[in-house]
């Protein structure tokens, strides 16, 4: 029996080869939606999970899971992890490139491995570290999603959960229960929400400075108070307060996803996460198998 030389042990060792029927790029809760109804393996160069505070109106029926909570971030989380279960994110280290050639993707991580995937159909929802997908359609008009924290220091408890304008600016502000506190509470941060050209992103008009501005004015607006401050003197029945007061914590900026035509057996897909339900029935599979066999939350 010939044993592997050292050096031929080290290669099988750092390179890895798999093939499938059809491979998904990306993590996104789409992404993960159209792998679980499909059975089907993805990679990605980066995980692109929910925000916390978002939520969705789904039938978690359609994936044969049961929960009391509609957050986005939890479905998010599930769908990963029933898939890793069911073998169907194959690289379990997180790849810095994808190279598409033949064909084949090519995968290379920190540690200088290299997994080569063949594929008979490429879907792909995402082209962060992607190479070989041609040059995407140029599109000045494109709004970037931007997200302004804020750590909100005086006016923490209302009953708002949302506020909205007609504005790209500011088209809405999300009031979330604060991380910065333990326990159960009812106190409240904020971030606003913007979808703006790369210009205006340039422009000190729509600046994380005029964000803070914007939003305070909003929540004023709304009735929104700071702490109390005693009685009025005037009249013991009234409480006086004092203002409202935001921090500005950080700027959070998503640029808009490149459009590129499909070609050969690479397809794109950008269709919403309603759409790509009401279009793929979930499938009698092993991920379907191991959903349904896990214990409620």
């Amino acid at each position: 029996m010939n044993s592997l030389s050292r050096t031929e042990l080290h290669s099988q060792i750092r390179e890895m080869n798999l093939e499938y029927d059809e491979l998904v790029i990306g993590s996104s809760l789409e992404a993960l939606t159209y792998c679980t109804l499909n059975s089907l393996p993805c990679v990605a160069c980066q995980l692109t999970p929910p925000q916390h505070f978002e939520s969705h109106t789904l039938d978690l029926n359609l994936f044969d899971l049961k929960s009391s909570t509609n957050s986005s971030l939890w479905l998010w989380e599930r769908l990963y992890f029933y898939l890793s279960i069911a073998g169907l994110i194959p690289l379990g280290e997180k790849p810095v490139s994808l190279r598409i050639s033949d064909n084949m993707v090519k995968a290379s991580t920190a540690k200088a491995r290299m997994a080569k995937i063949k594929f008979n159909k490429l879907t792909v929802f995402d082209d962060f570290g992607v190479s070989g997908l041609g040059i995407p359609e140029e599109n000045t008009s494109a709004k970037y999603k931007v997200y302004d924290w804020f750590d909100v220091r005086s006016g923490m408890k209302h009953d708002f959960n949302t506020l909205s304008s007609d504005d790209d600016f500011i088209t809405t502000i999300l009031f979330y229960k604060t991380l910065r506190l333990d326990g159960d509470h009812e106190f409240k941060d904020a971030v606003s929400i913007s979808h703006l050209t790369k210009q205006e992103l340039e422009e000190f008009e729509y600046s994380h400075i005029n964000a803070r501005f914007k939003t305070l004015y909003m929540m004023k607006e709304a009735g929104i108070r700071g702490a109390r401050n005693g009685r009025d003197m005037n009249d013991k029945t009234k409480y006086k307060y004092y203002a409202v007061k935001i921090e500005n914590t950080s700027r959070e900026i998503i640029p808009p996803r490149p459009i590129y035509k499909p070609f050969d057996n690479i397809d794109f897909n950008y269709n919403s996460l309603n759409d790509i339900i009401t279009n793929n029935p979930l499938k009698s599979s092993y991920v379907r198998n191991i959903i349904q066999r896990a214990p409620d939350d």
